[in-house]
């Protein structure tokens, strides 16, 4: 039983990290090809070009080192993958950057969100301790 909770905790963080890296894809490029000039996101420091390079980067590095774990290759990249989206959400959502009063984003979507990414960051630790399979 609980090496089943142990897989689905691995396949949701895979999917977590892999559907946020498509949308930080998507959001990037269709603010280039949208011919919108400004892009702020306010949850994130950076604004306009840097947060769309920004954003096509970190989500093709994610992408990529989503693949990686699902080959089982470098699995602290995947763990520290987890932790640096949490880290980030944690903070845009509740130590700096979005402010509950006159914010965008409301409260129960920033909880959802971050408690979403911790728990994909707990899929990710899981990953990081599973022994390694044997190949042949």
């Amino acid at each position: 039983m609980l090496a089943v909770c142990k897989a689905i905790m691995r396949l949701y963080s895979y999917l977590f990290h892999g559907l946020l890296s498509l949308l930080m894809i998507v959001v990037a490029l269709v603010s280039w090809f949208g011919g919108q000039h400004s892009l702020n996101l306010l949850l994130l420091p950076w604004q306009d070009e840097t947060l769309r390079w920004l954003l096509l980067v970190s989500g093709l590095v994610g992408l990529v080192i989503v693949w990686l774990a699902t080959r089982d290759l470098l699995r602290i990249l995947f763990l520290l993958w987890s932790l640096v989206v949490l880290i980030t959400l944690a903070r845009g959502f509740f130590f700096g950057w979005v402010h509950y009063l006159r914010g965008p984003y409301p409260l129960s979507w920033a909880l959802i969100l971050t408690l979403a990414a911790l728990l994909a960051a707990i899929g990710g630790w899981i990953h990081y301790r599973r022994p390694k399979a044997a190949s042949y």
